[in-house]
């Protein structure tokens, strides 16, 4: 009698067993499928917004012609030729850029890096160069179709612009803020696409 109590209990587990494995491997395998999605969804990789595809106008090989107009910092004022290379820089997060200008006595060459900041929510610049020691920081954002960006060397602020932007061309503008003082236009041009 117990051999045979011992043997319907082994058979009764035997049988709960059968039932219960496949179920208990089902939910092992949807929690492995859920792990999994989770921790992809964990390491994807993180992607560039709109904020710097609304840069992409910015892309490619540029000429420009330009002048300094006559201005205290530029008595005479003086005309400008140069060109601008961008591309993407790592991951599409940020734009980067090499620079050349020569203005007959004064020769221009540097390096632009524009990079969205979202706790910022703004852009922000970096241009080193050789006409000034250091790294000049600057913050820009979009006002309706122009990009604007603003840096201050000191005391003094610089506002450039980029307005009627096509795919081909655009319009340049840089103003000089001197605290209490309207803006003073400094410095304009117009780029094309090579």
């Amino acid at each position: 009698m117990i051999k045979s109590l011992r043997f319907a209990a082994l058979s009764l587990a035997l049988l709960v067993a059968s039932f219960a494995a496949p179920r208990a491997m089902q939910s092992a395998s949807q929690d492995q499928k859920q792990d999994a999605k989770s921790s992809a969804a964990q390491t994807a990789a993180p992607q560039p917004g709109p904020e710097m595809e609304k840069l992409h106008f910015l892309l490619g090989s540029w000429d420009w012609d330009a002048e300094y107009l006559k201005s205290p910092m530029m008595p005479n004022g003086q005309k400008q030729k140069g060109w601008y290379k961008a591309q993407l820089g790592p991951g599409g997060f940020s734009l980067i850029a090499d620079f050349d200008a020569d203005s007959g006595d004064h020769h221009e060459i540097g390096h632009e890096l524009i990079s969205w900041d979202p706790a910022k929510n703004n852009y922000t610049t970096v241009i080193v160069g050789n006409g000034f020691p250091g790294a000049v920081v600057g913050e820009a954002h979009w006002e309706g179709d122009k990009f604007v960006t603003e840096y201050a060397f000191g005391d003094a602020h610089l506002r450039s612009v980029y307005s009627n932007i096509q795919a081909n061309s655009t319009h340049m503008e840089d103003y000089y803020l001197a605290a209490g003082a309207p803006p003073t236009l400094i410095w304009k041009g117009e780029a094309t696409k090579k």
